[in-house]
C-alpha cells in the first residue's frame, strides 16, 4: 500500500465564517482532538510502518485554534515526514510563526480570500490588516532565521464576490510568497450555493478520484472519513482507536466508493462527489500504472 497522504483534523473549531464554507451549517460536535487519539495515530503509523508521502494538518477547523498544534507538528516531523499546514493566517502570530519555522514545517497554505479590508471582511469575516501583518511577519522570520522552508502559498478561492480582483490578488503577493494561487469554489455536495462566472466543466464521464486510493482522512474524533469534503463525517470508515490503516483501506464503504468511481459515471456517484473538481487536479497519471504490467 501507499505511499499515502494523511489529512489530520486536530480541531474542527474555526474563527472564520467564510461565505464559501459549510462550517456554519455543520452539525457535527466541535472539539479539539484529544492527546489519546493523536498519540494513537502516531502509534499506528509506526506499528504499520505506513508509507507516507505527506501529512496535512487541515479539515473543517482552523488548525491554529488547537493549542497543541506546534507540538503535534513536532511529533510528525520526528517521524521524518513532510508536513503541510492549511490556515487562514489570522492566528498566525509572530511567536507561532517562529515556532513553526523552527520546527521545520515544510509547507503552509494561507487562505486569503479578499484583496481589500471590506472584501475580505465580507468573505471571511476576519481582520484584513491583522492577517496581512501576520503573513509579512512569517516571511520576515523565515528570512531572519535563514530558512528556505516553510514553502509559503497564498491561495484564493474565486467566486462572484472576488472575481473582479483576481489580478490584484496575484499582484499583491507575487514576489513575496513562494506561490500565489487561484482556485474554483467547491460546492460541498450541493450544500453551498456558489455564484461564479467560472464553471467547472461537467461531463457525464468522470475520472476516478485518486484520494480514494491515496489518502486517509482522520477527523477530530479520530474517525476515518471517506473524504476531506465530508464535513459532517457522514461516511465513517472506522476509528483510529479501533481500526488500523490497513483495515480502513479495505473498508466496505471505501470499496463501494471506488467501484462507483470506476464506473466513470457522474450520475451514479454520491452527492459529495458529483461536480467535484478535485479528480481533475494534477491529471490522471496516478491511475495509469494500475493498468500497466
Amino acid at each position: 500500500m501507499g505511499p499515502f497522504n494523511l489529512v489530520i483534523e486536530t480541531t474542527n473549531f474555526c474563527n472564520a465564517r467564510c461565505m464559501i464554507c459549510p462550517y456554519s451549517k455543520m452539525k457535527r460536535s466541535k472539539k479539539i482532538m484529544t492527546e489519546e487519539i493523536f498519540k494513537k495515530i502516531i502509534e499506528r503509523i509506526k506499528e504499520e510502518n505506513l508509507a507516507i508521502n505527506k501529512i496535512f494538518f487541515s479539515g473543517m477547523g482552523e488548525p491554529l485554534t488547537d493549542p497543541n498544534l506546534v507540538g503535534r507538528i513536532r511529533a510528525i516531523k520526528n517521524l521524518e515526514f513532510p508536513v503541510r499546514l492549511y490556515t487562514n493566517g489570522s492566528l498566525l502570530t509572530s511567536e507561532v510563526s517562529r515556532k513553526l519555522v523552527s520546527e521545520g514545517l515544510d509547507e503552509i497554505n494561507i487562505s486569503f480570500n479578499g484583496t481589500t479590508p471590506l472584501e475580505y471582511k465580507k468573505i471571511m469575516n476576519l481582520d484584513f490588516e491583522k492577517t496581512v501583518k501576520n503573513i509579512e511577519n512569517l516571511l520576515r522570520i523565515k528570512k531572519e532565521l535563514g530558512r528556505r522552508l516553510p514553502f509559503v502559498q497564498i491561495s484564493l478561492v474565486s467566486f462572484s464576490a472576488n472575481e473582479k480582483s483576481l489580478d490584484t490578488h496575484l499582484k499583491n503577493w507575487q514576489g513575496k510568497a513562494d506561490s500565489v494561487t487561484v482556485s474554483l469554489a467547491h460546492q460541498w455536495g450541493g450544500k453551498v450555493k456558489i455564484s461564479s462566472k467560472f464553471k467547472v466543466q461537467s461531463s457525464k464521464l468522470i475520472y476516478p478520484c485518486r484520494s480514494l486510493w491515496h489518502t486517509f482522512n482522520i477527523d477530530s474524533s479520530g474517525n476515518f472519513v471517506v473524504c476531506c469534503r465530508d464535513y459532517e463525517s457522514r461516511y465513517v470508515l472506522g476509528n483510529i482507536k479501533k481500526n488500523s490503516f490497513s483495515q480502513v483501506y479495505k473498508s466496505p464503504i471505501l470499496k463501494r466508493f471506488r467501484r462507483l468511481h470506476l464506473k466513470y459515471s457522474q450520475a451514479k456517484l454520491p452527492k459529495i462527489c458529483q461536480f467535484c473538481n478535485f479528480p481533475y487536479q494534477g491529471g490522471v497519471e496516478w491511475f495509469l500504472p494500475r493498468f500497466i504490467d
